[in-house]
């Protein structure tokens, strides 16, 4: 079972599948190392097959409909998900990605129906938030005119 905001998406025999790519490079060129760069970690991917049977075609079209709703930037809306295998990935904001698609299983009187959510606002991308604002507070500004400094700092000197 998989819910989108609070809606439950249409289907039985459901099927998720969660996964993430440990980005990196190879850096052992023609040696027999095994050395490699860590690059992150990329944000994580729910894979969605489920069965909608074909008396229930307007829980198909709801589905179609919320993967092609827009927020009024222009961009797809983003959603919190529930299920348990996003639970365990601490995956909680997704949006729709790549294709959705309804294929006829007349021996199952149903649409198979797959699609993708990807992850949003992942752990490494808020914690990368985090640390560029803490820099940001914790930067202070230069001058780029050495003159003006040096006024600033002996006008700083004779108020004290």
């Amino acid at each position: 079972m998989i819910a989108l905001d609070g809606w439950q998406v249409p289907g039985y025999e459901t099927k998720i599948k969660c996964g993430f790519k440990l980005a990196g490079d190879d850096l052992s060129g023609f040696g027999s190392f095994s050395l490699s760069s860590d690059n992150g970690v990329k944000p994580a991917v729910l894979s969605v097959v489920t069965k909608i049977p074909f008396v229930d075609k307007s829980e198909l079209a709801k589905l179609v409909t919320k993967a092609k709703e827009l927020d009024e930037n222009g961009a797809r809306m983003i959603s919190t998900v529930n299920c348990d295998v996003a639970e365990s990935f601490k995956v909680r904001k997704v949006k729709f990605d790549g294709e959705l698609n309804a294929v006829e299983d007349d021996s199952m009187k149903a649409w198979v129906v797959n699609f993708r959510l990807l992850e949003v606002l992942s752990k490494s991308e808020r914690e990368q938030q985090q640390l560029d604002s803490t820099a940001q507070e914790n930067a202070q500004t230069q001058s780029t005119d050495g003159h003006n400094s040096l006024q600033q700092q002996f006008e700083n000197v004779e108020g004290a």
